[in-house]
């Protein structure tokens, strides 16, 4: 089993992209922050379960994105879609990022993730593992992500 220390060394160095996942989930940094908290408590609660320290940044975002998605779920129980405020982007957030980021939310979900997880220096076959899904599917959906982005920014 992983030591605590080494759990929390973990866990910071993979801070950053579990919020960038979990933003590209559900859409706010306050449900991020709930997502992240919670795969933490999970992730830790589990830690026995964890074969090779190696493998920890795909263990972690699988049990994130099942988190992000729980969220997502027990929201729409609660609130139609037509009430779901609107999410504003952070003020000093440039045009053109806003412009990837509203092409980035046409992709679907595991599209995204993938894209993300390739960008944040993640391997394939860690990105395959966090998504349950082979190698040549993760390819291939990042391939067909970066067409789509690059067809819709080309479109701007």
């Amino acid at each position: 089993m992983i030591s605590d220390n080494a759990f929390a060394q973990e866990v910071r160095e993979v801070t950053d992209t579990a919020f960038a996942v979990s933003y590209l989930i559900l859409g706010n940094s306050t449900d991020c922050e709930d997502a992240v908290g919670q795969a933490v408590l999970q992730a830790y609660e589990s830690r026995g379960k964890l074969r090779k320290r190696e493998s920890f940044r795909a263990w972690f975002i699988k049990i994130l994105r099942n988190e992000a998605y729980g969220i997502l779920r027990r929201q729409r129980r609660v609130q139609p879609m037509d009430e779901l405020p609107e999410q504003s982007a952070p003020q000093e957030d440039t045009d053109e990022r806003l412009d990837l980021q509203s092409a980035m939310m046409e992709l679907d979900a595991d599209q995204r993730t993938a894209l993300l997880l390739q960008q944040e220096g993640y391997s394939m076959e860690e990105i395959a593992q966090t998504l349950d899904a082979p190698v040549g599917t993760v390819k291939s959906r990042i391939y067909r992500a970066k067409s789509t982005l690059r067809t819709i920014l080309q479109e701007n």
